[in-house]
Order: structure tokens, then C-alpha cells, then sequence
């Protein structure tokens, strides 16, 4: 065991689980500092990189290791949008990664500060992707991977609330916490967790054991079949895949299944269970900000109900943070979201909420970019420099409110014309939007071409004009 700190807290009689519980162990007594005598309650064979679980420890070991240290910075350099933390106890093991990412942009920005504006020294520019330097030059300074905290520990449970606070996302981990707790206890657990993320209007994954048959047959069973349809029901955003992709025999084959069983689920709306809404102002986003925007729950609110009330095929939601698209997913689960954002990250970090369906478009009139040729920045930094800050331009000039809706509507026709048709009934909302002012605190009704239609118009008019 490569944890002697586990070795040093456990006492006799305490349990120790190998292989998700599959050997049971009893601790007889202390032979040294780093050795125990162990009874084998139930056993069988033990094969290497298996886990380990003290259900009677709180462990005192911090849950980032130095490894885990060095890995978070890995996923900071490459920009990953989602950290997942294993064996979370308490809300300070959340705030530990939450401090060290603090350090890593300040790392950055001392950088930056060096070799301006991107903390990469010129004469290294070449040796990046041109594509990576633009991301990197649009990066909100607020920017950071998402924090999934891993409930794994029945200790979680007693801080849940504080865990959920601190982090962005929680993973119902299943495995680890069916052999710590009781397994009668799991799907309560599981029910309680998925409610209580919902109303905090954050992503809630639901993991571990979902098709844990198919890892050696190609079909699943009816009771795992259903497992997955009840995690829909309950509320969850995103369902995972582990052992069946990662070892087994059918990878292909569990993806299309978990797939096809979460999409006739869904179709099925009316097993869901509802939010209170009452909850959600008091344990929501807008709650816990220092100074809550006072239109944004009423927005949230009107759009669900709106989109609701006139059947209406989406609701297009205009975001820059991530957060109006959280707060409207909770409230409506049954309406498709269509989360327009100029930023990649928030666009990768949405995939991850039920029912929304992320685009990137860019709304400036000269599109925020500048023509760069392949062979333009080729061993050529200056040019890199140039075109970047060119791109960086913070006095562009962004499209009015009428061409922002028309080009959303063409967007959607061209990328994803499987979407919506042409006079499908949709609701269109924004909350706080700097880059959009026409559409900040707004909820609109509307059919879906009806601001192509307006654009075609005024031209047909300004030629009369003319």
C-alpha cells in the first residue's frame, strides 16, 4: 500500500475493503509502525492497481496528493475544461484545488507581465498552434477548469452542502460509496444527492456500474436498463461510462445504449421529478453571489414557464458566463437549450447540462478575426504578434440586435438545420450580456426565421430608399 498514512490511523476492528469490496478485510491488531495482521472475512483473488476503502476513517490525509498537484497543473497548461476530485470529505479538500489554481494564474500573470500579452516569450510563438494562441488571447482572466467533486466517502455527506457550494459540478461516484456505506442506502443517496445539485443549479453525473454487464456482453441487463432510465428521472444531468469503455468487450456498444435508453427516457418527461423552485432562489447561483442580479431568477423563471406554456420547439439563450443556461436548464427539463456564447470554454462546459445544446458564434462585424494564410505566421513571430493583437481588438464593433438574432437563426439553419424549422415557435432570453446590450434582461416569444425575414426587409427597404 503506498498511502502509510491509512496504515498508521486504522485500529482494531476497523474494516478494509479491496476491489470495490469485493475482499473484505478485519484488522486484528498492530504487528509494527507500517504493518497490520489482517483477517480475511471474504476474499478472492487480488490483482494489481486495485482500489482500497476504510469505511470507519475519516481519512487525515489531504485529498491532493503531490501527484495530484502536478496533474492539476498539466490540465491548467492544456486548458482542460473539467477536473474531476476523487474522495472529496470535506468542503476544504474542494477549496485546496480551488487555492492552488489561485497560484497557477498567478504564475501566469507574472508571465504575462514578462513576455506580454500572453506570457510566451516571441521567439517561442512559433512552436504553438495559431489556433491555441487565438483561444488564448480571447481567455477570460476569470477562466478555470471546473471543479467535479467526487462523492465518494459517506463523510461527504455529512458537509454535502458546503461541498456543493465550493464546487461546479458533483459526481454521484457510486462504486466507492456502495462499498462505504450500506448498499440498501445508495439509490437514497443518490436520489438525495441529484436534488440537492439541482436546486444549487449546478451539473450533477451520475456514475459507476450503470452497464456493468456489457463490459463482457454485448447487451445489458433490464435492471441496469432501468438503473439508467431512473437517473434521468431523477434529474441528473449527465450520465458516465467507466469500466464498459475503459476494459470492456463492447465500448461501441455501451455508448449507443446508454445513448439510446437516456433519449427514450427523456421523450418520456412525465416520470421526472420537478424542482421547487422556492429551493432554487434560496440555494441557487444568483444566492450565492456577493451582489445578486436582481432580474435573473425572474428571467430564468419567465423563459421556462413561457417555453412551457407555448409548447415552443427551443429556447435560445445568449450567454457569456455559462450561468443563465444553468439556471434555465434546472427549471425545464423538457425543452431543448440552445446556448449561444462567443466563448469556447463556456461552449465546452455547457455540453455537460441535460437538454442544452452549445454553439459558438461570433458577433463582431468583421468577424474578430483577420484573414491569416497558413504560411503568413510560418516561422514568422512578428506576424504572429501582429495578427493576434490585431484579433484582440477590444474596439470591434459588434452587430445590432435584429442582425445578432438574424445571424443566430442562420447559424442554426447552416450548422444544425435538424434543429428547428422555419416558423417552429421558440423563446429567446438573455440575462447580464456586455457584449450584447440590446438583449441583456430580456425574454422574447417569437418564430423561428422571423428575424431573417425582418433583415431581408430593411434591405428591400433601404433599396426603395436609395
Amino acid at each position: 500500500m503506498n498511502t502509510p498514512q491509512i496504515i498508521k490511523q486504522l485500529q482494531p476492528e476497523h474494516r478494509v475493503l479491496l476491489d470495490d469490496g469485493n475482499i473484505s478485510l478485519r484488522v486484528l491488531q498492530r504487528v509494527a509502525e507500517d504493518t497490520l495482521e489482517v483477517e480475511v472475512l471474504t476474499g478472492t483473488e487480488l490483482k494489481a492497481r486495485k482500489g482500497i476503502n476504510v469505511p470507519d476513517l475519516l481519512i487525515d490525509i489531504p485529498a491532493l496528493t503531490e501527484k495530484d498537484k502536478r496533474d492539476a497543473k498539466f490540465m491548467w497548461d492544456q486548458r482542460l475544461d473539467f477536473i474531476a476530485l476523487s474522495f472529496v470529505q470535506r468542503r476544504q479538500d474542494v477549496q485546496d484545488l480551488h487555492d492552488l489554481m489561485a497560484e497557477f494564474r498567478k504564475e501566469e500573470e507574472e508571465k504575462k507581465k514578462i513576455y506580454p500579452p500572453l506570457g510566451i516569450p516571441v521567439d517561442k510563438l512559433n512552436d504553438y498552434d495559431y489556433n491555441y494562441l487565438v483561444e488564448e488571447i480571447h481567455l477570460s482572466p476569470e477562466w478555470r477548469p471546473m471543479v467535479i467533486s467526487k462523492i465518494e466517502k459517506p463523510q461527504a455527506l455529512d458537509e454535502i452542502d458546503e461541498i456543493i457550494k465550493v464546487s461546479d459540478g458533483i459526481m454521484v461516484a457510486r462504486g466507492d460509496l456502495g462499498v462505504e456505506c450500506q448498499l440498501e442506502k445508495v439509490p437514497i443517496v443518490q436520489k438525495e444527492l441529484i436534488r440537492k445539485v439541482n436546486v444549487s443549479e449546478k451539473p450533477v453525473i451520475t456514475a459507476t456500474q450503470m452497464l456493468e454487464s456489457m463490459i463482457t456482453n454485448p447487451v445489458p441487463t433490464r435492471a441496469e436498463v432501468s438503473d439508467v432510465a431512473n437517473a434521468v428521472f431523477d434529474g441528473t444531468d449527465a450520465v458516465m461510462l467507466s469500466g464498459e469503455c475503459a476494459a470492456g468487450a463492447y465500448p461501441v456498444e455501451s455508448v449507443k445504449m446508454m445513448s439510446s435508453i437516456c433519449r427514450f427516457a427523456e421523450e418520456n418527461s412525465d416520470y421526472t421529478d420537478k424542482i421547487d423552485l422556492n429551493l432554487i432562489r434560496k440555494n441557487g447561483i444568483n444566492s450565492l453571489l456577493e451582489h445578486p442580479n436582481p432580474f435573473i431568477d425572474a428571467i430564468a423563471d419567465s423563459a421556462a414557464t413561457a417555453a412551457e406554456e407555448s409548447n415552443a420547439s427551443a429556447i435560445i439563450v445568449y450567454t457569456d458566463t455559462g450561468d443563465t443556461c444553468n439556471m434555465i436548464s434546472k427549471r425545464n427539463r423538457n425543452s431543448n437549450i440552445i446556448a449561444i456564447t462567443y466563448s469556447s470554454h463556456v461552449q465546452r462546459k455547457l455540453t455537460v447540462l441535460r437538454g442544452v445544446h452549445p454553439m459558438l458564434i461570433n458577433f463582431k462585424k468583421n468577424n474578430g478575426t483577420m484573414p491569416v494564410q497558413p504560411d503568413e505566421t510560418k516561422n514568422n513571430n512578428n506576424q504572429i504578434i501582429f495578427n493576434l493583437l490585431s484579433n484582440f481588438n477590444t474596439n470591434s464593433e459588434y452587430l445590432n440586435t435584429d442582425e445578432v438574432l438574424a445571424k443566430t437563426e442562420h447559424t442554426i439553419l447552416t450548422r444544425h438545420p435538424e434543429w428547428l424549422s422555419i416558423g417552429d415557435k421558440v423563446v429567446i432570453c438573455s440575462g447580464y450580456h456586455p457584449l450584447l446590450p440590446g438583449l441583456c434582461n430580456t425574454v422574447k416569444l417569437s418564430c423561428f426565421g422571423d428575424a431573417i425575414r425582418t433583415e431581408k426587409s430593411k434591405t428591400y427597404w433601404d433599396d426603395d430608399l436609395n
